[in-house]
């Protein structure tokens, strides 16, 4: 079945590939490491991307490095879209982390985090704003873990313990695919061709 013949925009949410930490460096700012490159490159030969349309990336240089894979390999163009960064945080510690984001998703506030109902509705208009204007076609978005869980706990109404599963099961990087207007997961974070 063409995308013409859908009545449903696809919509690809897309978690960038893995980084090299650079403890002097703010998180927005670092790369994708040699692993996470040959990983968004193996992504992108799977067969899923077959009627991708565009790709949206954050502007952050390990989301822009995962789309560049996929786009290449697909001959597609990328849009950078701001709000598709990630949960804005003044600085990133590892120890304690996962037990943050547990409480995070589970609407706490977190010192330094951007508030949740904020990165929310920041990246729910914004994904809603790229399908909408998709034409009927299918589209990435290229994001980051947390706001990726966000968007998918809001749209699939998942309590905060089944928030947090859905955040650790998250690859780097991995693709779920959503019916974008009947909010189904025809693909979860995970699953390969």
């Amino acid at each position: 079945m063409s995308s013409a013949e859908r009545r449903s925009v696809r919509l690809y949410l897309v978690r960038h590939a893995a980084v090299t930490v650079r403890r002097g460096l703010p998180s927005p700012q670092w790369h994708l490491s040699p692993e996470g490159r040959a990983a968004a490159k193996a992504m992108a030969e799977e067969s899923c991307w077959a009627e991708l349309a565009v790709i949206y990336a954050s502007p952050e240089p390990k989301a822009v490095g995962t789309a560049q894979r996929i786009a290449a390999r697909h001959g597609l163009t990328i849009r950078l879209e701001h709000d598709l960064r990630e949960v804005e945080r003044r600085s990133w510690v590892e120890e304690g982390y996962r037990e943050q984001v547990r409480r995070y998703l589970a609407g706490e506030p977190v010192d330094s985090w951007e508030p949740r109902e904020t990165a929310l509705g920041r990246v729910r208009a914004c994904i809603d704003g790229i399908v909408a204007a998709s034409g009927g076609q299918d589209v990435a978005a290229v994001s980051h873990g947390l706001v990726l869980t966000l968007y998918m706990t809001d749209r699939l109404a998942l309590n905060a313990e089944a928030s947090y599963e859905l955040w650790q099961a998250i690859g780097f990087p991995d693709v779920a695919i959503v019916d974008a207007q009947a909010r189904r997961v025809e693909r979860g974070f995970g699953a390969r061709d």
